[in-house]
């Protein structure tokens, strides 16, 4: 999207102020073994009384630390890490791992793939989940568990990033999150940083836990079951868990804000002016809603040209009971009054799902064992999950009323709505062992070796129209029409189940991926300097990947109907790695340098796909001033070669007809004021009909052409955990610069980049080819679309975190508090080499829709007794579509306003907990105050309703009640 550049850092004071009285919490360590107990969302220093300070050093052992391949005697780190205590979030109303993570600051800055996205294609496949810090993409996003790599999980060719939906949350203890480029510690993938899931080490007995989410307004009621136990041995230990959970779908027509699309555009003096709905609709409450085009016949040789359904049933033309709708369009030109007579809703676009249903089982097991001087680790996951989609979609094929003549002058499209529906299955297996041990004759050397392996193999079944059962003339092999397509019953609908029964199908394809994975590390002290110990880790890995997507047999014989066909997509690959990490202490105990310490860490490797060999390294420094006062700060390169799916996806050919790609066929009747300046700046005449062969659009992968991405990303900060108080404050800058990122250049991103872009003409308009204006049959007329993976310029973010916790033993009761506040103060992305050349007015992205500048949560809790009240608070601040202006000719309508800012939300979940023996009891509230989503013009952006889409920030549910029990045997 386009973007706007600001000079945020002046109103960073405003926020700190603000936020000053709230917080953020506990500590991070993969294995913790003193009796530090973490309370919610940390900085990365756990601050306590001298007293208690003093005990809990003497107590501490070496703990493997997020972020750090280093065995650390104490929670500091030079990256910024943030750790999510599981109970906060519980206390929430977060259920799902997927919640947790996107409402986290660092995520909900920008746009999560969520359930909100189940009608539409995502990478991974329909109802995929995954975490996207910085806005940096999810594949840049690594996800560890217990500190080594699971597979990613998912549908189709696209297969790339985790999939939260597999890993259940009653297995989490708590997330800890690396917020700086990572990749010389983990490795490709870690660009934008890395989430670590921490899971239970131990359960002292069975444990039950039912839980559930009933949204007040109806849709989207979740269901959760869980149990788990431990078992303890003189040697060792087993964890095991499962837990089943039922997601109902969430139907456009359960929330007003979703189901009735609206230009939402007002005059000079506050009045609406939406164009007026004088179809077969007029009167009803289904009229004024621009959900669906259908029920409507085009003529084929003149598209200006459509018939729709008569309101009183009179006849004009050949289709008993339609007649030729009015062009041009009625609009306020000389008076008149905009309107329409298309129909543009159906009584049944209600049943559409805007967040699909979803069903997942989880079976995890982990066991701990020692024998003599050494350990042995094992963790194993089982997961399916299957996710039902359901909507509509148009199916308009290219048919004549008659014997075929040879002008084609009773060749016509008749549009009727089709249902989309689909089915998801992944089935997701992990497995990981590892030996650790400690080298005798020394007293800080220490060995571990690991090895992992994933499969996910997930099917994907979906209701297509076979071509060759259509009678359409776009296609050689699609027969004669089984049916009447201008039967009034077709075209609206009413008889869908008849037209599924004449043409559709179900098809089935399938996609396998498996990661394997085998590393060594050796961790201890090198020597030792006057002010410590030179703690050193060093390092091999190997890891191998492999790609099976088999499409359905219909899709590789290109007879889905509208849909572009699909080859196999194959590939594997493979990378060896060796790395290191040191950690010198400079100096120590002298004036205004308690401690200063270097952390060292570099990264050499070969992919198999890549050639050669490339490297990534990181530098940091960790400087306390006083007791209380510590500045830390990194520097370093990310390197992430080419997935899979980008170098593999099958060579795809598909063919979309003239009226369906080309959005300047009669842009004269548009609202969208990008298309009607920019096809009019093209030439193409306002009323230009479109009619001709379907354009070929081209995509696939791009092995051969692509090259890895590479970054480098700097953070500077302090943390301050005074005497006086139990808090921690810290304040963190971020700075990620990524050039050659690889992204997808699909047939109507070039469309949409080039016509319904800010700038024209851009880059984009150089992958579409059309016909000159001089061309004597077709002029104007598309035939070609090239989309597929590329590398492209460049992408920078940078901003602020603030991490704030505070808690202290009252008479009435112990109050903790900690908020998570991220300030973006710029995230540029130049697809080509200008904003011009991108489609963009400006470079910076920062406030558009989707890319909050500021994003807040904030926890308040009071454990009193029994009892554990918790409140938390989430914000998100005011976006905007900044590339088009407020003001506008709508229908001939000059200086019409629209609504293109999406407003700032505060979010309230309210809880109350009482424990007491062997039970626990829950029960809250999320969104107490039933806050709806901010609703923009439908010339504004993508929505669903008037709802953006891209906004991800916002909560379709609604007031929502939440309760769980649990009960320990």
């Amino acid at each position: 999207m386009p973007k706007f550049a600001h000079r945020g850092i002046q109103r960073l004071p405003l926020t700190i102020a603000v936020l000053a009285a709230l917080q953020i919490a506990p500590v991070f360590a993969q294995d913790q073994t003193s009796t530090a107990a973490p309370t919610g969302q940390t900085t990365n220093d756990t601050h306590t009384s001298k007293q208690a300070e003093t005990s809990k050093a003497k107590q501490l052992e070496a703990v493997n630390v997020t972020g750090s391949l280093l065995k650390r005697p104490e929670y500091e780190t030079t990256s910024p890490v943030q750790v999510i205590d599981i109970k906060t979030s519980v206390a929430a109303g977060q259920f799902d791992t997927a919640d947790i993570l996107m409402t986290t600051a660092a995520a909900a800055g920008s746009t999560q793939i969520n359930g909100q996205f189940g009608g539409y294609v995502i990478e991974g496949g329909t109802g995929v989940q995954s975490v996207n810090l910085r806005g940096l993409g999810a594949n840049r996003t690594l996800v560890l568990l217990d500190g080594q790599r699971p597979g990613p999980a998912g549908t189709r060719g696209q297969v790339g990033a985790f999939d939260l939906n597999v890993i259940p949350q009653a297995i989490l203890s708590r997330i800890e999150i690396v917020k700086d480029g990572s990749s010389s510690i983990y490795g490709s993938d870690a660009l934008a940083g890395a989430v670590n899931l921490i899971t239970k080490k131990s359960m002292d007995r069975p444990e039950m836990t039912l839980a559930t989410s009933l949204p007040e307004h109806g849709g989207g009621e979740q269901y959760t079951f869980s149990f788990g136990n431990g078992w303890s041995f003189e040697r060792g230990s087993i964890v095991a868990a499962v837990q089943f959970d039922k997601l109902k779908a969430l139907q456009v027509g359960d929330r007003d804000f979703l189901d009735c699309n609206q230009d939402m555009v007002w005059g000079k003096n506050g009045q609406r002016i939406d164009r007026a709905d004088h179809s077969i609709l007029q009167g009803s409450k289904l009229a004024g809603c621009n959900n669906l085009y259908a029920n409507t016949i085009v003529k084929y040789i003149d598209s200006r040209v459509r018939y729709v359904p008569s309101k009183d049933g009179s006849t004009v033309g050949p289709f008993p009971g339609y007649h030729p709708r009015p062009y041009p369009t009625p609009s306020y030109a000389n008076g008149g009054q905009a309107s329409y007579e298309d129909v543009l809703n159906y009584p049944f676009f209600g049943d559409s799902d805007a967040i699909s249903a979803r069903q997942r089982a989880s079976a995890y097991l982990a066991t701990d064992f020692s024998f003599g001087s050494v350990n042995w680790k094992t963790q194993w996951l089982l997961n399916h999950r299957t996710t039902r989609t359901h909507s509509y979609r148009q199916f308009f094929p290219l048919v004549s009323d008659g014997p075929l003549k040879d002008d084609l002058s009773n060749v016509y499209e008749p549009i009727m709505p089709f249902p989309d529906n689909g089915t998801e299955s992944v089935d997701y297996l992990y497995g990981t062992t590892k030996l650790e041990g400690l080298f005798t004759s020394t007293d800080s050397w220490a060995w571990e070796v690991n090895a992992g392996f994933s499969r996910s193999d997930g099917s994907y079944r979906h209701l297509d129209i076979d071509t060759s059962k259509t009678g359409d003339l776009s296609y050689d092999n699609s027969g004669d029409p089984l049916v009447n397509y201008f039967d009034p019953g077709f075209l609206s609908g009413s008889r869908m189940r008849d037209l599924v029964n004449a043409i559709g199908v179900w098809d089935t394809g399938n996609t396998v991926y498996t990661q394997a994975t085998v590393n060594a590390l050796l961790t201890g002290n090198l020597f030792t300097l006057p002010a410590g110990d030179v703690a050193s880790a060093f390092g091999a890995e190997y890891r191998h990947y492999k790609i099976d997507d088999q499409p359905s047999q219909l899709a590789l014989d290109k007879s889905q109907w509208g849909y572009t066909s699909a080859d196999r997509t194959y590939g594997t690959d493979n990378v060896k790695e060796i790395f290191g990490e040191v950690s010198v202490p400079l100096l120590k105990g002298i004036p205004a340098i308690e401690s200063l310490t270097v952390d060292l860490s570099g990264r050499m490797f070969t992919y198999g796909t890549v050639g050669g060999h490339d490297q990534v390294w990181k530098a940091g420094l960790n400087w306390r001033l006083t007791p209380t006062f510590r500045i830390r700060g990194t520097l370093g390169t990310s390197y992430r070669a080419p997935g899979l799916y980008e170098l593999y996806l099958g060579d795809q050919t598909g063919f979309e007809a003239q009226t369906v790609i080309d959005p300047c066929i009669l842009w004269g009747d548009s609202t969208n004021d990008r298309i009607r300046t920019h096809c009019a700046a093209a030439g193409i005449p306002a009323d230009y009909a479109g009619s001709g062969s379907s354009a070929v659009i081209h995509s696939g992968g791009g092995k051969g052409h692509l090259k890895p991405e590479t970054s480098r990303a700097k953070s500077l900060g302090f943390v301050w955990t005074p005497d006086f108080a139990n808090l921690n404050v810290a304040l963190d800058y971020f700075d990620y610069d990524v050039h050659g990122e690889i992204t997808d250049l699909s047939a109507s991103d070039v469309i949409s980049g080039c016509y319904g872009s800010a700038t024209y003409p851009n880059a984009f308009c150089d992958q579409i080819k059309r016909k000159p204006a001089n061309d004597p049959a077709n002029p104007f007329l598309i035939t070609d679309i090239y989309g597929s993976y590329i590398n492209i310029n460049s992408e920078r973010t940078r901003g602020y975190d603030l991490q704030i916790n505070y808690d202290k033993d009252f008479s009435f009761g112990k109050l903790s508090a900690d908020a998570q506040v991220t300030y973006t103060i710029e995230d540029t992305t130049l697809l080509f080499d200008s904003a011009e050349a991108s489609g963009f007015t400006r470079d910076n992205q920062v406030g558009y829709i989707g890319r909050p500048k500021t994003v807040g949560i904030a926890d308040l809790s009071l454990k009193r007794g029994d009892w554990t009240f918790a409140w938390q608070g989430r914000y998100v601040s005011t976006t905007e579509n900044r590339d088009l202006d407020r003001t506008f000719t709508y229908s001939d309508y000059p200086d019409a306003v629209r609504d293109i800012k999406a407003g700032w939300q505060f979010l309230h979940n309210v809880s109350a907990t009482y424990e007491k023996g062997n039970w626990g009891v829950m029960v809250g509230i999320r969104n107490l105050f039933d806050k709806q989503p901010d609703l923009i013009s439908a010339s504004a952006g993508t929505t669903i309703g008037n709802t953006p889409l891209y906004a991800s920030q916002y909560d379709w549910y609604g007031r929502t009640l939440f309760a769980r029990l649990n009960y320990k045997f």
